[in-house]
């Protein structure tokens, strides 16, 4: 991966809130891992013996999974191995594709190893006219049985790291002033790793050396001295702050390296812990750390998360698309189902129709038949008349004249009579009663008939009088028994009542 950026913000101290990884250290044989779930460590393991680097990593990572309880999918590896080896390289001052085209070829000029090389590098401190590049260089057959370890296991390798990257985190953390330069050395695994380079992140030198103070603190101290010889020749620099040692026997052994030592030797204020390179591997910034896998496999898990849920949503929009489909079709059937069923229906409602259109039909024609027949005649109030009196009459009267005529809305009505013959004739008390007896049934019984007075009857008869050459419209029946006879002289128990009625 090219990565010339310098920044002192390679890594944070704590481990990145969103990351699940399986964080590996393998360096030189030491394998070791660390389960990382959302930001928290959350389980530990370390091989019991050393683990030979001859390509069993894919068992490796799958007794790693297993014993940490890991859940993810990706893994981290921080790699120390005989072959993986440090150049400095003088490239000319370009950025971008053309300065990855001319590291990759002097990645392959520069390898010491048969077969493809693939590589990383650090940006060193650089002239005006020239950049400098540290290339790690590791083969790439190698690189890829790694990758293809991981996929054995259903994992995905997205970054496999130099422990130059890690000290070169640890190298911002020493006790070291603006422009001042260190050495810090790191023992990994049976070998050395050197950073040289300022607390401002830029360094100047990343190495690995064989063996360690802890096996050979002379010949590593000479190696040592010829390291910080080349800088100051290459650099034209002063390594003014001593060295640093990190890691597992460095404080028993600082009097023993600085006795063959130029500079003054000290222990790193970092604290060491058996899982140090894996847990501090996972606070680097990817952006800014050497990594020999590519853009593409680093992207993969998501590539793969994205193709998982773009074919989830792909399947869920066909589902949708045939339960929509079905449904549709299900849709269309009961609506043709309910098109026959209301074509039915309809021929039903229009049989219904005709046969009553036929029925109404035949209601109009009686009904018209009804009216020829019997026309705009009136009521039959004469007859109802004659009807009631043969109730409301007394016994001791008789009728001799009844007089009935319709006028406008109103029936005049003049009734005369008199006392039975062949009775007792009566007294005049008895006689009035029984006029005044019929006077108020006919007032008051069912025609409520208004009974006119004396003067009212004189205007009544003046006004018939006046009228009496009109034709009359009346069946013959009821001319005869509206037809009044002469007047006679008043006679005795007789009486007249006249009203009107509607």
């Amino acid at each position: 991966m090219l990565n010339l950026i310098t920044s002192r913000k390679l890594g944070g101290n704590a481990i990145p809130g969103q990351l699940t990884t399986l964080s590996v250290s393998w360096l030189n044989g030491q394998f070791k891992a660390v389960a990382v779930h959302r930001g928290a460590v959350e389980g530990t393991w370390e091989h019991p013996e050393l683990a030979e680097m001859n390509g069993n990593f894919e068992d490796l990572i799958r007794e790693a999974v297993k014993e940490t309880g890991y859940r993810g999918q990706t893994v981290s590896l921080l790699l120390a191995h005989p072959r993986l080896v440090q150049q400095l390289v003088d490239v000319p001052p370009v950025k971008g594709a053309a300065m990855k085209k001319i590291i990759q070829r002097q990645a392959q000029q520069q390898k010491i190893f048969s077969g493809d090389a693939a590589w990383a590098c650090q940006t060193s401190l650089s002239g005006k006219d020239t950049q400098r590049v540290v290339l790690h260089l590791f083969p790439k057959a190698l690189l890829d049985k790694l990758v293809q370890g991981c996929q054995a296991n259903d994992l995905h390798l997205v970054s496999v790291q130099p422990p130059s990257a890690v000290l070169h985190h640890q190298l911002m953390q020493l006790p070291l002033e603006k422009d001042e330069i260190g050495l810090l050395a790191a023992e990994t695994g049976g070998s050395t790793t050197v950073v040289i380079g300022r607390n401002d992140g830029r360094i100047l030198l990343a190495r690995t050396s064989p063996g360690n103070w802890n096996e050979a603190a002379e010949r590593l101290a000479l190696d040592l001295n010829r390291t910080i010889l080349f800088v100051n020749q290459q650099y034209g620099v002063t390594i003014n702050k001593g060295v640093w040692l990190f890691g597992p026997g460095a404080e028993a052994q600082t009097r023993a390296m600085e006795g063959h030592m130029q500079l003054a030797v000290k222990v790193s204020p970092v604290a060491y812990s058996p899982f140090y390179w894996a847990t501090e591997a996972v606070k680097l910034r990817p952006a800014f750390s050497p990594n020999f896998i590519s853009i593409q496999l680093q992207q993969a898990p998501q590539r793969e998360v994205f193709a998982k849920v773009i074919g989830a949503a792909t399947a869920l929009a066909v589902v949708a698309a045939l339960g929509t489909a079905v449904y549709a079709n299900r849709q269309a059937k009961q609506a043709a189902l309910r098109m026959v069923e209301s074509r039915k229906q309809e021929a039903k409602l229009l049989a219904k129709k005709q046969e009553l259109e036929q029925r109404n039909a035949d209601l109009e024609r009686k009904q018209r038949l009804v009216k020829l027949v019997s026309g705009d005649r009136p009521a039959p109030v004469p007859s109802w008349l004659l009807g009631y009196l043969s109730e409301a009459m007394p016994p001791e009267l008789v009728v001799t004249n009844l007089h009935v005529k319709r006028e406008n809305d109103l029936w005049r009505i003049q009734l005369a009579g008199t006392y039975q013959p062949g009775l007792k004739p009566p007294t005049p008390a008895v006689f009035s009663n029984a006029v005044a007896l019929l006077t108020s049934r006919l007032a008051n019984g069912p025609l409520h008939l208004l009974v006119l007075n004396d003067a009212e009857k004189e205007k009544d008869a003046a006004a018939r009088a006046k009228a009496a050459g009109a034709a009359s419209s009346w069946p013959s029946w009821v001319t005869r028994m509206t037809s009044a006879p002469p007047s006679k002289p008043v006679v005795e128990n007789q009486f007249v009542i006249a009203g009107v009625m509607r």
